[in-house]
């Protein structure tokens, strides 16, 4: 039974998505796992119950391009879940209180914002200079109304394999640093607790790091 991926269930969320709030809260209610693992690290933890000032970035320092691009990303972010009804984090949130209610652990399983965004460092300037100018558009269409358009096609079959594919295609560096590193982390975590704990473990984390993480702990079983 240690070291049983199949112990693991996997719950796919797309961030500010209502609907993957409602699915994180009825998979640990059903399953009762005496692990919820989630895809925070604790400072993200604490940052989500007790908000920063606006503008600020927990593990970030500020007047960077690693900065600048967080920033982006957390206005994107605040844009969509204004409109959804649902800030990023609310689904993390949920399978940590559906999993205390249980009696569950709670386990932070992502790599600390710090290590992400120093690893950013080794990232081409244009890269991120790229991202970075792109972000605000993609903000601007979202508070047009482009937010349940957005929604709906990650939510088709395949969408969010596509995305991600893209994304690594236009941006390695960044993908590398955002995504697999998280990946690999993220496996290792949970790698550890299945050697660490019997019965199901419930793991929740964002559609674009599901196949990668799964991929990165058989690797790890296998050794």
């Amino acid at each position: 039974m240690v070291g049983d991926s199949e112990r693991i269930v996997f719950v796919s969320v797309i961030h500010t998505d209502l609907e993957s709030v409602k699915e994180a809260r009825r998979v640990v209610r059903e399953i009762r796992p005496v692990v919820v693992a989630v895809e925070l690290d604790h400072d993200r933890y604490h940052q989500l119950m007790s908000p920063p000032e606006e503008g600020e970035i927990a593990g970030v320092e500020s007047g960077d391009m690693a900065q600048d691009l967080m920033q982006q990303l957390a206005i994107l972010e605040k844009s969509l879940g204004e409109i959804t009804g649902s800030d990023v984090g609310d689904e993390m949130l949920a399978a940590i209180e559906e999993g205390r209610a249980i009696g569950a652990k709670i386990a932070l399983v992502d790599r600390p914002m710090s290590a992400t965004v120093q690893a950013m460092l080794q990232v081409p300037v244009d890269e991120m200079y790229r991202l970075t100018s792109m972000l605000p558009d993609a903000t601007k269409d979202i508070e047009e109304g482009g937010a349940g358009d957005l929604l709906a096609m990650l939510k088709e079959d395949g969408a969010v394999d596509d995305l991600m594919e893209q994304f690594r295609s236009e941006f390695p560096g960044l993908s590398n640093v955002l995504i697999e590193q998280r990946d690999q982390y993220v496996a290792k975590a949970l790698h550890f607790i299945l050697n660490d704990v019997e019965g199901t473990i419930v793991a929740v984390l964002g559609a674009g790091h599901i196949q990668g993480v799964k991929t990165a702990l058989d690797g790890l079983l296998k050794d």
